[in-house]
């Protein structure tokens, strides 16, 4: 059997551009049938910082759940809207490397990052969008303002560069899975 679906990764950090950067993905997919995955991690010093283990426990279950409800509710109205499926992962964690692992595990051919707004003194920032382009080889988006849909809502693919195809790109080539 096989699997030529291109992979779509969107990163997100569940702030006001996740829900761009989503639609973005979706209406991509559709051009190009690809699978859209997306990943969320928060940074495990965020969630527990209680000494009592049991009490740790219960806070990292709760925020787990929280976090689970919050993902659903932004990819739900979107997958129903562009009728696609979308995997939807999370993490706790350090926030550079679950992302890592994310990227390593999955194996995307695109990854779509929410533009965020620079912070005016960011010496020891996270800087995610970095980190992406310095350890993935392929291709990387980063989901703006500015429009890059046609008049019929769908994926400009001309403004994407990718008029002819997706393989203008230095995107790793499918291999064929045997079933």
């Amino acid at each position: 059997m096989k699997n030529n679906k291109y992979k779509i990764l969107v990163l997100s950090d569940l702030k006001e551009k996740s829900v761009q950067a989503l639609s973005y993905a979706a209406k991509l997919s559709k051009e190009i049938d690809a699978n859209v995955e997306f990943f969320y991690v928060k940074s495990a010093i965020e969630v527990a910082q209680i000494e009592n283990p049991l009490s740790a426990i219960r806070l990292i279950t709760d925020v787990g759940n929280q976090t689970d409800k919050k993902i659903k509710d932004l990819v739900t109205p979107i997958s129903k809207e562009n009728n696609i499926k979308i995997k939807r992962t999370f993490a706790f964690g350090n926030v550079k490397n679950e992302i890592q692992n994310c990227i390593n595990t999955s194996q995307p051919d695109i990854i779509i990052l929410g533009e965020r707004k620079q912070k005016r003194f960011n010496f020891l920032g996270d800087n995610i969008t970095r980190l992406v382009h310095k350890n993935y080889a392929g291709v990387v988006f980063v989901a703006t303002d500015k429009n890059i849909f046609d008049s019929r809502g769908k994926v400009s693919l001309d403004n994407l560069g990718l008029k002819n195809s997706i393989a203008n790109y230095n995107i790793k080539p499918k291999k064929e899975l045997m079933a």
